[in-house]
C-alpha cells in the first residue's frame, strides 16, 4: 500500500470518530462538519500533455470521442467540483438554451467551507509560468476530479426533505455529489474504452465574461448478459441501533441486490459479529431471487456485538474463498452508520482493494440505510473512499430500487482506475481558481470510471484578451488505467469554441440547476433565511426543464425547492 494512501486513512478515522458524538445544531448555525475527504490535486507529474501519438478524435458524438490505447503517464486526481461558483450567485436569463447568463451576489455571506477545497494542477511545462494567460499560449490543466462513487448527500437530503418530517440538521451537504448522484445522458463509451465530452456557454459575473464549461466522463455500455460473474459478499450491521426502519430498508436493499444476481453468480452473507456463523456460506446461486440467499435475508435479525472490524475479518475471509480473478470480487457492508471505523480499518479495504493486471480488487461498496434524521453518513463514506467503492445512501424501498437494481452495473462494475483528466485551454482563456492558494492537497485520489456510469465536472473559464478567437480549440484528454488488464490507455477529444457555443447545452444546464440546488441546501443550513439561495436555484432549475423537457430529475428537485419554501 502506498504512503500516499496511508496518509488519507488517518483524517478518515478520525473524521467517523467525531461524528460518533451527538449533533445539536439550528438549522441557522453552522454545523459540525465531518473534514471526512482529504484530496488531492494528483501526481507532481503533468508530463507530455500534447500525447504519445494517436489521432485525435473530433466531434463525431456530439461533443464527445473516444480513443485506442495509447502510452500514458500514470496518476489520479481528486477534487473541486466548481461548487464555489454556484455559490457566487450566477443565474440563467432568457429562454434560448445557448443565451448568455448573468450573475447575482446574494446580501449573506457564503456558508463556511466544512472541508479543505482541491485545487486543479497547472502543467508545469506552461510557458511563461507566473502569467499563463496570453493570446498566444495555450494552457494545460489537470483537472481534480473527486470520486465519482461517493454520493449519498443527494439521496439524503432528498428523503430528509421528502418525509413527514422535513430538515436538513443531519444531512451533510457535500456539492459535488450531487453530480455524481444525477443523471446526465451523454453517449456512451465504445467497449473497454472511456469518452471524454465537453458542453460550453457563455455566461457573465460580477467581474465580467465568463464560460460555464461542463466536462463529461463517459463509461462503455455494457448489457447485463455481457458482465462478468459476480462474487458478492454481503456484511450486514446487526448493532442494536438497526432495529426498526434501518433493518427493513436493509432487507429491501437485499432482495434487490438479489434479483440482480444470474445464474454462475455467487454470494456469501455475515453479520458483524465475527462469532457468529456465516448466515449463508459461499454459495453459487440458481438466478435471480435465489431462494437460500432471500432466505438468509428475510432470517436476519439484530442485536449483540457487532464492530466494523469483525465485519470486514468475516466478510474478506468468505470473499477469498470466492475471489476469482477478472470477475467481479465485492464486499457490500449495509449499515445505519452507528458503528466506528479505526484507521487500521480503512487501511484493510484500501490494501483489498487494489487492482494489479489480471486481478481485480475485493471492492467495498457502503450502502447505509435507516431513517433520515437518524442515519450518519460518515462511516458510509470512508468505507467507500477507503475501499474505492461506492458510497449510496437507501432511504426507502424505492430509492433501494433505482440505487441497487437499476444501477446495479454502475454500482459494481469497474472499467478504469486512476482516471485522469485534463484539459488544454486556447489562447485567451484562463481556468478560473475555485480554491484558496493555501489549500491543503494530499493525494492521489483512488478516481474510478464504471460500465453505463459518467462523471462530471463544472469550471468556469475567463476570457484574458478583449477579441477571443472563436476558431481557436478546446481539448480535454483522458488517461487511465484499465481495471482488469492493467494496460494504460488514453483518449483525446478538441473541438473549435464556436462548434461548442453553438452546439447543445442542456447537460450543461442541468449541471448548473444541480449545482445551484446543493447550494441551496447548503446554504439554507446555516442562514434559514437565505431566499436568494433559492431564487437563484429556481432560475437555473427553470432554464435546465426548458433545455430537457420532463427530465424526472429535476421535477424531484422542484419539490425539495418547494419543501424549502414551506414555512
Amino acid at each position: 500500500m502506498s504512503a500516499n494512501l496511508c496518509r488519507r486513512c488517518r483524517p478518515l478515522a478520525d473524521a467517523v470518530r467525531t461524528e460518533q458524538a451527538p449533533r445539536a445544531r439550528s438549522r441557522r448555525g453552522p454545523g459540525a462538519a465531518l473534514g471526512l475527504w482529504v484530496l488531492a490535486t494528483g501526481c507532481s507529474s503533468a508530463a507530455n500533455l500534447d500525447g504519445d501519438g494517436g489521432e485525435t478524435d473530433s466531434d463525431a458524438l456530439g461533443g464527445f470521442a473516444s480513443g485506442d490505447s495509447l502510452s500514458a503517464s500514470q496518476g489520479d486526481s481528486s477534487g473541486d467540483d466548481g461548487t464555489s461558483a454556484a455559490s457566487g450567485g450566477s443565474y440563467t436569463t432568457g429562454d434560448d438554451p445557448g443565451s448568455e447568463s448573468t450573475s447575482g451576489t446574494s446580501e449573506l455571506p457564503a456558508p463556511p467551507s466544512d472541508e479543505p477545497a482541491p485545487s486543479d494542477e497547472k502543467d508545469p511545462q506552461n510557458v511563461p509560468e507566473d502569467d499563463v494567460c496570453s493570446g498566444d499560449q495555450v494552457t494545460a490543466w489537470r483537472l481534480a476530479a473527486r470520486d465519482p462513487d461517493a454520493m449519498s448527500s443527494p439521496a439524503h437530503a432528498r428523503e430528509a426533505m421528502l418525509g413527514q418530517w422535513p430538515s436538513l440538521v443531519s444531512v451533510e451537504i457535500r456539492p459535488w455529489e450531487f453530480l455524481n448522484y444525477y443523471t446526465f445522458a451523454y453517449p456512451l463509451a465504445p467497449p473497454g474504452q472511456l469518452l471524454a465530452g465537453a458542453q460550453l456557454r457563455k455566461s457573465k459575473d460580477d467581474l465580467g465574461d465568463i464560460f460555464e464549461l461542463q466536462v463529461a466522463i463517459r463509461g462503455p455500455e455494457l448489457a447485463e448478459a455481457d458482465r462478468a460473474p459476480v462474487h458478492l459478499t454481503l456484511a450486514l450491521d446487526n448493532s442494536g441501533s438497526m432495529e426498526g426502519k434501518a433493518l427493513e430498508l436493509l432487507k429491501s436493499a437485499g432482495h434487490v441486490l438479489a434479483a440482480e444476481l444470474r445464474a454462475g453468480d455467487t454470494v456469501a452473507v455475515v453479520s458483524w459479529n465475527e462469532a457468529d456463523p456465516p448466515l449463508l456460506p459461499v454459495t453459487m446461486v440458481t438466478g435471480p431471487n435465489d431462494a437460500k440467499l432471500l432466505k438468509a435475508i428475510d432470517g436476519f435479525t439484530v442485536g449483540g456485538s457487532a464492530e466494523l472490524t469483525q465485519a470486514l475479518s468475516a466478510g474478506y475471509a468468505l470473499a477469498d474463498k470466492a475471489y476469482v480473478p477478472k470477475d467481479i470480487n465485492r464486499l457490500i457492508l449495509i449499515s445505519d452508520g452507528g458503528a466506528t471505523a479505526t484507521q487500521d480499518d480503512l487501511e484493510e479495504m484500501a490494501k483489498r482493494a487494489g487492482d494489479v493486471g489480471n486481478k481485480t480488487g475485493v471492492h467495498a461498496i457502503g450502502v447505509g440505510v435507516g431513517d433520515p434524521g437518524l442515519y450518519r453518513s460518515g462511516l458510509i463514506d470512508a468505507i467507500g473512499v477507503a475501499g474505492a467503492g461506492p458510497s449510496i445512501y437507501v432511504g426507502s424501498a424505492e430509492a433501494a430500487q433505482t440505487q441497487l437494481g437499476e444501477r446495479f452495473l454502475s454500482l459494481v462494475g469497474l472499467t478504469a482506475s486512476s482516471v485522469d483528466v485534463r484539459v488544454t485551454l486556447p489562447p485567451g482563456l484562463e481556468l478560473v481558481s475555485e480554491s484558496p492558494a493555501d489549500t491543503e492537497v494530499v493525494g492521489p485520489d483512488h478516481v474510478t470510471a464504471a460500465p453505463t456510469d459518467n462523471s462530471v465536472i463544472h469550471r468556469h473559464l475567463r476570457p484574458c484578451v478583449g477579441d477571443l478567437d472563436m476558431s481557436t480549440t478546446l481539448q480535454v484528454e483522458l488517461h487511465w488505467v484499465d481495471a482488469v488488464s492493467g494496460e494504460q490507455k488514453q483518449t483525446t477529444a478538441e473541438w473549435k469554441l464556436i462548434e461548442l457555443l453553438s452546439g447543445d447545452t442542456a447537460w450543461l444546464q442541468k449541471g448548473e440547476a444541480v449545482l445551484a440546488y446543493a447550494t441551496a441546501l447548503r446554504a439554507i443550513q446555516y442562514f434559514a433565511g437565505d431566499t436568494g439561495a433559492i431564487d437563484r436555484a429556481w432560475e437555473r432549475l427553470e432554464a435546465a426543464k426548458k433545455a430537457l423537457p420532463g427530465d424526472p430529475e429535476l421535477a424531484e428537485i422542484g419539490q425539495v425547492l418547494a419543501a424549502l419554501q414551506e414555512p
